[in-house]
């Protein structure tokens, strides 16, 4: 066919496709990652007209790995089995040639991994901050956050600590570490959870501080310490005893005198 007649014909085809388009709405439909999900191209009474060979779905980019779980039923439902992540996306189905479905589908799976997570160390303690790039699909119930030694090559690392509390709210982007030791290196990961479990995981490390004021503090309330002279020490010790003593011998006399002394009054007839 001449090219000049074949252009316009194109023209005319994809116009008529954007108008199909317009006019078909798309449809929303979510699954959990490793569920089989059916698409309907139209109502049973409507395909009952058709004939198994006019009825063809199309995917927006589809992957070559998808044609092994896709299978067309003789009614023309498009069935996807073992659905994974790369099933999302927009599907097409056509009768005889005309556009009858739209679909948009959703594949909810546990939460992706958490955005710009890092640590903000001090001394002895550590604060891990995060940001939530996405949910999977499911709200997100809690978040998890745990810390250990940074494993030294050639040894046995050590088990991760959980990180109080143990379920940190959702609405929580960051956490609190204690009880560090300064100047040491940390590895800490974080991970959000949904209904569908555990998201993926993030791992950072994080350098705790040299503490220049307690340095300065413990040097001093150490200064001096040498040349501490003890027995003014024993000296100050014996004073303080001897005066207690004293005031012991002294209560003890006053009440010695207090059960001695007569009882006023006159007595007989």
């Amino acid at each position: 066919m001449d090219e000049r007649k074949l252009l316009p014909l194109l023209i005319l085809f994809l116009a008529g496709w954007q108008e199909a388009v317009a006019v078909v709405p798309m449809r929303h439909v979510a699954v959990d990652v490793g569920k089989d999900l059916k698409l309907a191209c139209a109502d049973e009474s409507a395909l009952s007209h058709f004939e198994e060979s006019s009825v063809m779905w199309i995917r927006e980019g589809r992957e070559d790995e998808q044609i092994s779980r896709l299978k067309v039923e003789p009614n023309g439902v498009l069935e996807l089995l073992n659905v994974s992540v790369d099933d999302a996306g927009n599907y097409s189905c056509t009768l005889d040639g005309e556009l009858a479905a739209r679909i948009n589908v959703e594949v909810r799976t546990p939460p992706p991994a958490l955005h710009n997570v890092w640590v903000k160390p001090s001394t002895i303690l550590a604060n891990i901050l995060w940001e939530v790039a996405g949910t999977g699909g499911y709200p997100i119930i809690d978040f998890t956050a745990e810390y250990r030694l940074k494993p030294v090559a050639g040894e046995e690392p050590e088990d991760w600590k959980p990180i109080t509390p143990t379920h940190i709210p959702p609405n929580s982007r960051q956490i609190d570490v204690y009880h560090l030791v300064p100047n040491t290196t940390y590895s800490f990961r974080v991970w959000a959870t949904n209904q569908l479990g555990k998201g993926e995981v993030v791992e950072v490390e994080g350098h705790t501080h040299y503490s220049v004021e307690e340095l300065e503090l413990a040097r001093h309330l150490l200064a001096g310490v040498e040349n501490f002279d003890t027995r003014v020490w024993v000296a100050a010790v014996g004073i303080v005893m001897g005066t207690l003593m004293i005031l012991g011998l002294g209560t003890c006399y006053l009440l010695y005198r207090e059960c001695k002394a007569p009882s006023g009054g006159a007595g007989g007839d």
